[in-house]
Protein backbone atom coordinates (compact mmCIF):
# COMPACT_ATOMS: atom_id res chain seq x y z
CA UNK A 1 0.00 0.00 0.00
CA UNK A 2 1.57 3.51 -1.26
CA UNK A 3 1.87 5.60 1.67
CA UNK A 4 0.46 9.53 1.99
CA UNK A 5 3.98 10.90 0.88
CA UNK A 6 5.26 8.40 -2.26
CA UNK A 7 1.55 9.18 -3.51
CA UNK A 8 2.24 12.96 -3.90
CA UNK A 9 5.84 11.98 -5.07
CA UNK A 10 4.28 10.18 -7.59
CA UNK A 11 1.85 12.24 -9.21
CA UNK A 12 1.98 13.55 -12.28
CA UNK A 13 1.86 17.33 -11.31
CA UNK A 14 4.90 16.55 -8.33
CA UNK A 15 7.78 19.45 -8.79
CA UNK A 16 9.51 18.69 -5.69
CA UNK A 17 13.33 19.43 -5.93
CA UNK A 18 13.98 16.55 -4.23
CA UNK A 19 12.39 12.88 -4.49
CA UNK A 20 13.36 10.26 -2.14
CA UNK A 21 10.99 7.03 -3.03
CA UNK A 22 10.98 3.48 -2.00
CA UNK A 23 14.88 3.92 -1.21
CA UNK A 24 16.46 1.01 0.78
CA UNK A 25 20.35 0.47 1.48
CA UNK A 26 21.28 -2.94 2.81
CA UNK A 27 24.90 -3.21 3.86
CA UNK A 28 26.96 -6.71 2.95
CA UNK A 29 26.87 -7.98 6.70
CA UNK A 30 22.65 -8.12 5.98
CA UNK A 31 22.26 -4.70 8.03
CA UNK A 32 19.19 -2.84 6.67
CA UNK A 33 19.96 0.83 7.41
CA UNK A 34 17.11 2.34 5.68
CA UNK A 35 13.78 0.66 4.68
CA UNK A 36 11.26 1.79 2.13
CA UNK A 37 11.87 5.61 2.98
CA UNK A 38 10.34 8.39 0.95
CA UNK A 39 9.73 11.51 1.04
CA UNK A 40 9.88 14.59 -1.34
CA UNK A 41 11.80 18.22 -0.59
CA UNK A 42 9.75 21.16 -2.63
CA UNK A 43 11.33 24.28 -3.87
CA UNK A 44 12.62 26.69 -0.87
CA UNK A 45 11.91 24.26 1.85
CA UNK A 46 14.04 23.00 4.63
CA UNK A 47 13.67 19.10 5.73
CA UNK A 48 14.93 17.80 8.62
CA UNK A 49 15.68 13.98 9.22
CA UNK A 50 14.93 13.98 13.05
CA UNK A 51 16.50 10.41 14.63
CA UNK A 52 18.92 9.51 17.66
CA UNK A 53 22.38 7.98 16.90
CA UNK A 54 21.95 4.82 14.32
CA UNK A 55 18.84 5.55 13.46
CA UNK A 56 19.46 5.58 9.87
CA UNK A 57 20.78 9.73 8.76
CA UNK A 58 23.97 9.93 8.06
CA UNK A 59 23.35 6.94 5.83
CA UNK A 60 20.44 8.33 3.94
CA UNK A 61 22.73 11.50 3.75
CA UNK A 62 25.39 9.46 2.54
CA UNK A 63 23.07 8.02 -0.07
CA UNK A 64 21.37 11.27 -1.40
CA UNK A 65 25.08 12.52 -1.41
CA UNK A 66 26.09 10.01 -3.64
CA UNK A 67 29.18 8.82 -1.06
CA UNK A 68 27.47 5.26 -0.70
CA UNK A 69 25.23 3.42 -3.41
CA UNK A 70 21.71 3.16 -2.72
CA UNK A 71 20.31 -0.75 -2.92
CA UNK A 72 16.48 -0.16 -4.53
CA UNK A 73 14.39 2.59 -4.84
CA UNK A 74 14.68 6.02 -6.54
CA UNK A 75 15.94 9.30 -5.88
CA UNK A 76 16.27 12.31 -7.94
CA UNK A 77 16.99 15.89 -7.57
CA UNK A 78 16.12 18.55 -9.53
CA UNK A 79 14.83 15.69 -12.12
CA UNK A 80 17.34 13.95 -12.70
CA UNK A 81 18.20 10.55 -10.94
CA UNK A 82 21.64 9.34 -9.06
CA UNK A 83 24.21 9.43 -10.23
CA UNK A 84 23.50 11.68 -13.39
CA UNK A 85 22.87 14.68 -11.03
CA UNK A 86 26.40 14.67 -9.92
CA UNK A 87 28.01 14.99 -13.25
CA UNK A 88 27.87 18.95 -12.74
CA UNK A 89 26.99 19.50 -9.09
CA UNK A 90 28.04 23.10 -9.51
CA UNK A 91 25.00 24.15 -6.90
CA UNK A 92 25.09 21.72 -4.45
CA UNK A 93 26.88 22.59 -1.16
CA UNK A 94 27.86 19.57 1.41
CA UNK A 95 28.74 19.57 5.10
CA UNK A 96 29.47 16.50 5.99
CA UNK A 97 29.78 14.84 9.86
CA UNK A 98 32.68 14.51 10.11
CA UNK A 99 35.22 17.94 9.29
CA UNK A 100 37.51 18.20 6.19
CA UNK A 101 39.44 20.43 6.70
CA UNK A 102 43.61 20.97 6.55
CA UNK A 103 45.26 21.30 9.81
CA UNK A 104 47.53 23.68 8.48
CA UNK A 105 45.76 26.27 6.88
CA UNK A 106 44.03 28.95 8.24
CA UNK A 107 40.24 29.81 8.48
CA UNK A 108 40.43 32.59 6.06
CA UNK A 109 42.44 30.43 3.76
CA UNK A 110 40.07 28.18 3.61
CA UNK A 111 36.96 30.61 2.59
CA UNK A 112 39.50 31.63 -0.09
CA UNK A 113 40.00 28.61 -1.83
CA UNK A 114 36.77 27.82 -1.21
CA UNK A 115 35.35 30.54 -2.90
CA UNK A 116 38.05 30.20 -5.60
CA UNK A 117 36.40 26.70 -6.37
CA UNK A 118 33.24 28.00 -7.05
CA UNK A 119 34.29 30.06 -9.39
CA UNK A 120 34.20 33.69 -7.07
CA UNK A 121 37.18 35.86 -7.79
CA UNK A 122 38.62 39.25 -6.57
CA UNK A 123 35.86 41.75 -4.90
CA UNK A 124 32.86 39.38 -5.46
CA UNK A 125 35.31 36.40 -3.48
CA UNK A 126 35.99 39.03 0.09
CA UNK A 127 32.54 40.35 -0.09
CA UNK A 128 31.34 36.55 0.51
CA UNK A 129 34.27 35.94 2.95
CA UNK A 130 33.37 38.89 4.98
CA UNK A 131 29.59 38.13 4.86
CA UNK A 132 30.15 34.70 6.21
CA UNK A 133 32.89 35.95 9.13
CA UNK A 134 30.32 38.22 9.90
CA UNK A 135 27.16 36.00 9.92
CA UNK A 136 29.05 33.16 11.84
CA UNK A 137 31.38 35.72 13.90
CA UNK A 138 34.45 34.35 13.09
CA UNK A 139 36.26 37.45 12.40
CA UNK A 140 38.35 37.12 15.91
CA UNK A 141 39.95 34.06 14.78
CA UNK A 142 40.26 33.83 10.91
CA UNK A 143 44.07 33.99 10.78
CA UNK A 144 44.19 31.00 13.00
CA UNK A 145 44.99 27.73 11.43
CA UNK A 146 42.55 25.20 12.05
CA UNK A 147 44.60 23.14 14.30
CA UNK A 148 44.45 26.18 16.97
CA UNK A 149 40.44 25.93 16.31
CA UNK A 150 37.88 24.60 18.53
CA UNK A 151 35.80 21.94 17.55
CA UNK A 152 32.81 24.31 17.42
CA UNK A 153 34.72 27.01 15.47
CA UNK A 154 35.42 24.31 12.79
CA UNK A 155 32.13 23.19 12.59
CA UNK A 156 31.16 26.84 11.91
CA UNK A 157 33.77 26.92 9.05
CA UNK A 158 32.48 23.32 7.39
CA UNK A 159 29.14 25.57 7.12
CA UNK A 160 30.27 28.10 5.97
CA UNK A 161 32.30 26.14 3.25
CA UNK A 162 29.37 24.37 2.03
CA UNK A 163 27.58 28.06 1.52
CA UNK A 164 29.36 29.43 -0.73
CA UNK A 165 28.16 30.38 -4.07
CA UNK A 166 24.65 30.28 -2.77
CA UNK A 167 23.90 26.38 -4.14
CA UNK A 168 20.34 25.26 -4.64
CA UNK A 169 20.71 21.93 -3.40
CA UNK A 170 22.24 21.93 0.45
CA UNK A 171 23.15 18.58 2.44
CA UNK A 172 23.94 19.44 6.31
CA UNK A 173 24.79 16.28 7.87
CA UNK A 174 24.16 17.32 12.17
CA UNK A 175 26.32 20.78 11.23
CA UNK A 176 25.69 22.58 14.99
CA UNK A 177 27.20 19.06 16.63
CA UNK A 178 29.46 20.70 19.37
CA UNK A 179 28.87 24.33 19.00
CA UNK A 180 27.20 26.22 21.59
CA UNK A 181 23.97 27.75 21.54
CA UNK A 182 24.71 31.19 20.24
CA UNK A 183 26.70 29.86 17.44
CA UNK A 184 24.05 27.03 16.44
CA UNK A 185 21.54 30.28 16.02
CA UNK A 186 24.25 31.62 13.65
CA UNK A 187 24.73 28.54 11.64
CA UNK A 188 20.90 28.19 11.16
CA UNK A 189 20.11 31.97 10.52
CA UNK A 190 22.59 31.75 7.54
CA UNK A 191 20.96 28.09 6.06
CA UNK A 192 17.79 29.82 6.18
CA UNK A 193 18.90 33.18 4.63
CA UNK A 194 20.69 31.32 1.81
CA UNK A 195 17.75 28.91 1.28
CA UNK A 196 15.26 31.70 0.91
CA UNK A 197 17.70 33.51 -1.26
CA UNK A 198 18.21 30.79 -3.90
CA UNK A 199 14.77 29.07 -3.21
CA UNK A 200 16.27 25.48 -3.72
CA UNK A 201 16.55 22.68 -1.43
CA UNK A 202 17.84 21.87 2.26
CA UNK A 203 17.96 18.53 3.92
CA UNK A 204 19.45 19.25 7.40
CA UNK A 205 20.23 15.43 9.93
CA UNK A 206 20.13 16.52 13.85
CA UNK A 207 19.09 14.47 16.84
CA UNK A 208 17.70 17.72 18.99
CA UNK A 209 14.03 18.33 18.36
CA UNK A 210 13.78 21.82 19.56
CA UNK A 211 16.71 22.49 16.92
CA UNK A 212 14.21 20.38 14.34
CA UNK A 213 11.67 22.31 14.52
CA UNK A 214 13.34 25.53 14.85
CA UNK A 215 15.02 25.35 11.46
CA UNK A 216 12.81 23.02 9.93
CA UNK A 217 9.89 23.67 7.23
CA UNK A 218 9.06 19.67 7.10
CA UNK A 219 9.89 17.07 9.73
CA UNK A 220 10.69 13.69 8.88
CA UNK A 221 10.91 11.52 12.23
CA UNK A 222 13.33 8.71 12.91
CA UNK A 223 10.33 6.19 11.96
CA UNK A 224 10.65 7.67 8.32
CA UNK A 225 13.72 5.21 8.02
CA UNK A 226 12.32 2.15 9.04
CA UNK A 227 8.79 1.44 7.88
Amino acid sequence: MLTVELQRLISRNNKDVIKVMELEKVYKNGKKALDNVSFGVEQGQIFCLLGINGAGKTTCFDVLTNNIPKTTGDVEIQGQELPDFYKNSSQVGVCAQTNTLWPNLTLRQHLLIYSRIKGLKGHEAEEVIQYLLDALQLEACSQQKVSELSMGTQRKLCVALSVIGGPRILFLDEPSTGVDPVGRSQIWDLVKAVSQAKQGATIVTTHYMQEAELIADKLGRETVFRS
